[in-house]
């Protein structure tokens, strides 16, 4: 581990975080001719939640924020190869909402409706009968139906952030890996002035921009200030490959029942995750946040959620084999993994300039969306901190209300 000799002694943006968030905020901000660009992570590039994610993209949510997101980073995804000189990034297998009750189903015809009001192609409403037609692997029992979007699917994440900070580096922004940020100092007109970097190097710059994920908070605090981001711990287990002349599972949608558990192929295996446990801290959905211990941020997998056979990953694994029943006989367990949700009271990103900090810049709380939506977030950053309007409205994203306890426009009912 060793830290560069020489930071510059001023930058323009200073970005804190290298995930995917950091690497898209990097690169947007990086092409703009004359601004200086730096990032500074505490570790290395892609150590926190970004290489543990579930790597999944949709159109299909419910908050008009969030869909108009997701068009603009599908559009950024699909044109990675001829804009960033890199392989493909996105797999459109399709995501395919499953419902059981008729209400449910009802109420996710609304939102297809609305989604495609809004531009989303090929969002489909399904019943019973169509759905067991195209996805004959599922329980018929109790169905009601289905929404699916097969321009939906699953990301690489890894390859994306690594693009994104070559091609940023290529511009002239700078990465400096294994160099905390440990101080942002403001003036006495209250705006950000300085960063501090590994306890005793000050780089004077005019913009902070927080991308620092399940550490945001931590991020926040050293500028004086909190943000109502909470790190929820999340797992995600891998099942042993199948054979492909038996049954071959790599065209799978990813798979999500009643909005609760949820998998997609991993080569011709399957990827299960179900966010019930661990549950979030007591005051998760309040300002301030509750108290977190930072330094225990770990990507350990504690007793009880590994893969014993009373542990939670086989109560996931029962769980989805309720709806895909080949999954009790034909697969195991073989492998888990798990990372952290930066988790906001509605479940929502705060992407915004802090009322109280005039220079500094949040880009997290994404609730899992991060990987997603990364893109269009560095889009948005871009302007915010040029000072310019960004591609779309992006108020249901805004600080303030929270800091207030108070609902944001535009909710977002489709989490999961």
């Amino acid at each position: 581990m060793t830290a560069p000799r020489e930071y510059p002694k001023r930058v323009d943006v200073a970005i804190v975080g290298a995930g995917i968030v950091g690497g898209a905020c990097f690169h947007e901000l990086a092409r703009e001719r004359g601004l200086t660009v730096a990032c500074f992570e505490a570790a290395h590039k892609l150590y926190g939640s970004t290489a543990r994610s579930a790597a999944a993209f949709r159109h299909q949510f419910s908050a008009e924020v969030n869909v108009r997101m997701s068009l603009l980073a599908g559009l950024r995804y699909g044109r990675f190869p001829e804009e960033m000189g890199a392989p493909p990034v996105i797999r459109r297998n399709g995501y395919l909402f499953i419902y059981r009750e008729a209400a449910a189903l009802d109420a996710a015809a609304e939102r297809a409706r609305f989604q495609t009001s809004l531009g989303v192609p090929d969002v489909e409403v399904l019943g019973a009968a169509e759905t067991l037609r195209r996805f004959p692997e599922l329980a018929p029992d109790g169905l009601a139906g289905a929404t699916f979007c097969r321009h939906d699917g699953f990301v690489l994440p890894d390859l994306i952030t690594s693009t994104y900070f070559e091609r940023g580096k290529e511009l002239g922004g700078l990465l400096f890996q294994w160099s905390p940020v440990t101080a942002i100092r403001t003036g006495a007109d209250g705006a950000v002035r300085a960063i501090v970097v590994r306890g005793e190097h000050e780089i004077e710059t005019r913009a902070v921009v927080n991308c620092a994920g399940p550490w945001a908070n931590k991020i926040a605090r050293l500028a004086g200030v909190e943000v109502p981001v909470v790190p929820v711990k999340r797992y995600l287990y891998f099942t042993s490959q199948l054979d492909p002349k038996r049954r071959d599972v790599r065209g799978f949608p990813l798979f999500v029942f009643d909005l609760e558990a949820y998998c997609r192929p991993e080569a011709n295996g399957l990827m299960l995750g179900w966010d019930r446990r661990p549950e979030k801290p007591a005051g998760w959905d309040r300002f301030p946040p509750p108290p977190v211990d930072f330094a225990h941020l770990t990507d350990d997998i504690e007793p009880g959620f590994g893969l014993e056979i009373d542990g939670y990953g086989y109560e996931v694994l029962a769980e989805i084999a309720e709806d895909l029943p080949f999954v009790a006989e034909e697969v195991g367990l073989e492998a888990v993994t798990c990372g952290y949700y930066e988790v906001t009271p509605d479940e929502k990103a705060i992407v915004d300039e802090d009322p109280r900090v005039r220079g500094l810049f949040h880009a997290a709380g994404f609730s899992g969306h991060g990987v997603m939506h990364a893109p269009a977030t560095g889009a948005v950053v871009r302007d915010l901190v040029l000072g310019a309007s960004p591609p779309f409205d992006v108020r249901g994203l805004r600080l303030e209300p929270l800091l207030r306890n108070e609902a944001r426009e535009d909710p977002e009912q489709l989490v999961i």
